[in-house]
């Protein structure tokens, strides 16, 4: 069964123009960045366009966390996505809306931003 992860930025305002709420399957997780001390960045792999080899479309999702807990933060994220039973298939990484977070030491879904390469 596939693993999703799940972020809300927060409640859902109806306009296109931002991403508040998102689920990305675990399998698309690419890598983790720091951005600044107390900013963690995830990339998530998207082909939107199969057949368009001209570039990639990825997302970024920016967590807050506390500053100098980054290594807890991956791990505990790790953890998340490797527990075994339970949520089936559905993983809360960082819902800000209703503040559950996989991770003591984050604070916040900051942003998620969805990069179209076409």
């Amino acid at each position: 069964m596939e693993k999703y992860l799940y972020f809300a930025k927060s409640a859902i305002d109806g306009t296109t123009s931002t991403e508040e709420v998102a689920m990305f399957p675990a399998s698309k997780l690419s890598h983790f960045e720091m951005s600044n001390t107390g900013d963690l960045r995830l990339f998530f792999e998207s082909r939107q366009e199969l057949d368009n080899d001209s570039g990639a479309d990825y997302t970024v999702v920016a967590l807050d966390i506390t500053v100098g807990k980054h290594k807890e933060v991956m791990e505990d994220i790790a953890q998340s996505i490797n527990r075994l039973g339970g949520s089936f298939g559905f993983i809360n990484i960082a819902d800000s809306e209703k503040s559950v977070f996989c991770s003591e030491h984050i604070t916040a879904c900051a942003t998620i931003t969805i990069i179209d390469a076409s």
